[in-house]
């Protein structure tokens, strides 16, 4: 209970309810919905060729539409939304695990050899533009789903050891950093224990940015013919398929672009909403 003639404390907005994470985790949540969905059922299998239902526009029949071998626009896109998150979890995955470990070291060795060796290189590979050295990586490599997942993988390297390095030099800072040093602790384990779970969440933040930024360099490598490789469907590579028939069925692009714009747009919502939960200074300010 309050004192008379004093005011009841505002209750905090529950960041969940804001419009950027539920916009966010709405859309993204169709995306994964029909990534999982296409495991066991589409409507039609998407490689199957119908040539007599070519360029068919959309129907009951054909939810999207068929493209100009017959086979089912809808079913394409959903199991292209499943090889889109593989790669962006396999990309994201790589470069979050390497790249926060990374960071880590070099804020424990801070202004030392290590972290100006770290720093540098990340520097170095932040230079040159990302998808010219994806395209460069997977041109060396060879075009495949694998190949695409390292290329995008190391472009996210320096994203994330520069932040966690960020993060983890003002953790070191913290008074109980130096409680774990008079408890014995060596820097290994105050990494471990005190310094990775206050890292945690900014990372958790970027890691959703990234997802997003994986997705359109998959189409982008896709469109080109060095990512996912028929005939596994991929967004990129219908809208590939898709410029020819542009000016006669332009639902062949819209649909793909389309998938490829939502889940864009959702990661980056969904990031912006994560944000506002774990950096109280931007809760406080709204």
């Amino acid at each position: 209970m309050t004192r008379a003639g004093a005011s009841a404390p505002v209750p905090a907005k529950r960041w969940w309810t804001g419009p950027s994470f539920l916009i966010g985790f709405a859309l993204t949540g169709v995306i994964v919905a029909g990534a999982l969905l296409s495991y066991v059922w589409t409507p039609y299998p998407p490689t199957q060729m119908m040539i007599l239902n070519r360029l068919k526009p959309p129907s009951a029949t054909n939810w999207f539409g068929t493209d100009q071998f017959g086979r089912d626009v809808f079913s394409m896109i959903m199991v292209g939304a499943r090889n889109s998150l593989a790669v962006g979890l396999g990309a994201v995955g790589f470069g979050l695990v390497l790249g926060t470990t990374l960071g880590l070291l070099a804020a424990i060795r801070r202004d030392g050899f290590l972290d100006n060796l770290i720093m540098r290189t990340a520097d170095f590979t932040h230079a040159f533009p990302a998808v010219l050295t994806a395209i460069m990586i997977t041109a060396i490599a060879g075009p495949g789903m694998l190949n695409a997942i390292v290329a995008i993988g190391i472009l996210n390297l320096p994203y994330f050891a520069r932040l966690a390095r960020g993060v983890a030099i003002q953790v070191w800072t913290r008074d109980y950093i130096q409680a774990a040093r008079a408890a014995g602790l060596d820097n290994v384990q105050i990494s471990v224990r005190h310094v990775l779970p206050n890292v945690a969440g900014v990372i958790v933040v970027q890691a959703t940015i990234q997802f997003a930024l994986a997705i359109l360099a998959e189409a982008g490598l896709s469109y080109l013919g060095l990512g996912t490789q028929p005939p596994n469907p991929s967004w990129g590579r219908m809208l590939n398929e898709a410029q020819t028939f542009m000016a006669v069925q332009p639902w062949l692009a819209i649909f793909p672009g389309a998938a490829i714009a939502i889940a864009v747009l959702g990661f980056n919502l969904l990031g912006d909403g994560l944000r506002d939960a774990i950096d109280p200074r931007l809760r406080r300010s709204r």
